[in-house]
């Protein structure tokens, strides 16, 4: 099992808040909370619990359950974690006020391996119950629409037996339509039940404390069926209508179809009292009592745990293809939390997820930026002024590694044309070089390289003043003239000599030429004035001087040429690189996007293999979204497809 620390408390709570109603207030220490205002008009997020979800690396599988207010949902939440705690890990009340306050979630959580052999991260929330007396139902509808965009499954949690008039419960879910709007371009979802299977969550409906048998006639004969066949054909059965149908029936047919068209799988299950004895009702979150609970009551709960795990799966990243991973998630909880505070009737879901994938986008991006920037100004704050060479070499080392940094950041995002268009602009931040790529002009290369200039400019040229202050400065009078002993010409040659030797970086040639010959021929004609009999050494020190600065002049050209070829071998490289990241990325799409349509078609295909014994003309409209997903598929290839050659044209 895996384990998110937090860095305090030292002592990790067995539960704590996703998210809380801004009337209250967190008290990490104690791991509760605290009433701090008597009016709710919003829910809240709780970093502590963010820090968790921002550990998990890989697929999540989040698991919800809700329900009614005061039906047992937190002692059904403890069950299912891995391994099965001795005490409920969520808190429980045998009180008729609320114990549990917006969204928590359970610090422990554990891996699993899917029947597909995908391995996901688990994470049990429990939410606050539904239609309490003191709650409004603005409230009920922001947690059952997050509940429904977090988890992957989510258990309805209720009590009592079912009946036609009891689908009012789960009257919530008939509205989602109108309070997850999709796109805020579009103004709505087009394709809303299309979306819904490609993101919606299983859906489990445990019904709890049911000692009667769920009967159905058919065929003029009564049977005893599953709870999951009798909500079917009894619950959710459509009823005929026409043009003179009442609007409560016609409603009701509504509710039943987004129910069983919304979630992807569709199961249920009852479970028996777990005692008859009201005081070990009570306690029956402490572990200890659990050999005086049931036992039909334990076997069921074995049972609704083993078909639990049968429905998990990952949760998407809708509208983008692939996985969510933990990271994800987190923004993902931020995002929709706050989306909800601005607009409580309604959630751009698109315009929400482009927000959280630009920023982990931009996360990752700057993540790579840095490490490049730090490692290139660590270089230049111990090797500048230095040949060009050395810098480009660096950089292309520093450049790769910063790549890196970006393609682990975004393992999990799998848009091809969103990562191809933040690597191009990682790229450019870190080196844009000319249409001829004989130079870089702009991002933070160009930065290191001007500075390098500045630097073997100044170094140089207190180069050349400390030679000369050092071997010529003697021999001078305070008159401007040699000494009469002084060999001027022997210390002008040292100089030179030493400063071929010293000086560094591009600039070396350019103060040569200047500042170092204008000394030299100042000095020069001193010594030619004092000494006529020195005049052939002159000469032939001028003519050296001169002979010198047409071969470092060479070599500087020669040193140019090379670096123009080490830029463009660099950039050809880089390019190299990053194409073959795009063809990595393409791939790695198509082939999510091709796992993600399998995944869709066979979660579709049950659907309408459930609902053609109970709902005939559901189970075909569904037939018709099943041809509507499998022409978005192929409509969604080809247009990756078409971005994909046009990011080879960008290249």
């Amino acid at each position: 099992m895996a384990r998110a620390e937090m860095s305090k408390p030292s002592k990790m709570a067995q539960s704590i808040p996703l998210c809380y109603p801004d009337n209250f207030k967190w008290d990490r220490d104690n791991g509760v909370l605290v009433k701090g205002g008597s009016t709710r008009s919003k829910l809240v997020v709780c970093e502590d619990a963010l820090e968790i979800l921002r550990s998990i690396d890989g697929p999540i599988c989040p698991i919800a359950v809700t329900g009614p207010a005061r039906t047992g949902k937190s002692y059904i939440a403890s069950q299912l974690i891995e391994p099965r705690p001795i005490d409920c890990v969520f808190t429980t009340s045998n009180k008729m006020k609320a114990s549990t306050m917006g969204i928590w979630m359970c610090t422990e959580v554990f891996k699993k391996t899917l029947e597909n052999g995908t391995e996901v991260t688990v994470i049990v929330l429990d939410t606050e119950g539904l239609g309490a007396y003191d709650a409004y139902k603005s409230n009920d509808m922001q947690l059952f629409a997050l509940m429904c965009l977090l988890s992957s499954l989510l258990v309805y949690n209720c009590r009592g037996v079912m009946s036609a008039e009891d689908i009012k419960q789960l009257s919530l879910v008939g509205t989602l339509d109108k309070v997850l709007q999709g796109s805020k371009e579009g103004g709505g979802s087009k394709s809303l039940a299309t979306d819904f299977i490609n993101f919606f969550p299983n859906f489990m409906w445990l019904i709890r404390d049911v000692t009667l048998e769920f009967t159905i006639t058919r065929k003029g004969k009564e049977e005893t069926v599953g709870a999951k066949e009798y909500i079917l054909q009894e619950v959710l059965k459509i009823e005929k209508e026409d043009y003179r149908s009442d609007e409560k029936i016609k409603e009701s047919n509504r509710l039943r179809r987004v129910l069983l068209t919304s979630f992807p799988v569709f199961d249920a299950m009852k479970l028996t009292m777990p005692s008859g004895d009201p005081k070990v009702m009570s306690v029956m979150n402490k572990g200890f009592n659990r050999n005086r609970l049931s036992q039909i009551f334990l076997d069921g709960i074995d049972e609704f745990v083993s078909r639990c795990e049968s429905l998990m799966k990952p949760k998407k990243a809708w509208p983008y293809v692939g996985n969510i991973h933990g990271k994800q998630f987190a923004k993902l909880v931020k995002q929709y939390v706050s989306e909800f505070a601005i607009n409580s009737d309604e959630l751009f879901i698109h315009s929400a997820v482009n927000k959280v994938m630009e920023s982990l986008l931009n996360e990752a991006e700057e993540l790579a930026f840095i490490e490049y920037r730090s490692a290139m100004d660590s270089f230049a704050k111990s090797a500048l002024p230095c040949p060009n060479h050395e810098i480009l070499n660096k950089h292309r080392g520093c450049l790769f590694k910063a790549m890196k940094v970006f393609r682990d950041n975004t393992q999990y995002i799998n848009d091809a044309a969103l990562l191809h268009s933040h690597t191009h602009h990682l790229e450019e931040r870190i080196a844009l070089f000319s249409k001829d790529s004989h130079a870089c002009i702009s991002g933070h290369l160009q930065v290191i390289l001007e500075s390098n200039d500045k630097k073997s400019d100044a170094f140089c040229k207190q180069l050349v003043k400390e030679l000369i202050e050092e071997n010529v400065r003697p021999l001078i009078t305070p008159f401007g003239s040699p000494k009469p002993s002084a060999d001027l010409n022997t210390a002008i040659q040292k100089v030179e000599k030493l400063y071929k030797e010293r000086a560094r970086g591009p600039q070396m040639l350019h103060v040569y030429k200047t500042l170092l010959a204008e000394e030299i021929i100042k000095f020069t004609k001193a010594a030619s004035k004092s000494r006529s009999s020195n005049e052939d050494k002159n000469k032939e020190l001028n003519r050296s001087t001169k002979i010198d600065v047409l071969t470092m002049e060479k070599e500087e050209l020669k040193k140019k040429e090379e670096f123009k070829q080490q830029i463009l071998e660099t950039k050809h490289k880089v390019e190299e690189n990053i194409r073959k990241a795009m063809q990595d990325d393409v791939a790695r799409q198509q082939s999510q996007s091709s796992a993600d349509n399998k995944e869709r078609h066979a979660t579709v295909s049950s659907q309408i293999k459930m609902l053609f014994k109970t709902h005939a003309g559901l189970a075909k409209e569904l037939q018709n979204i099943n041809a509507a997903l499998e022409k978005e598929h192929r409509t969604s290839i080809k247009l990756l497809n078409k971005k994909t050659q046009m990011m080879k044209l960008s290249h």
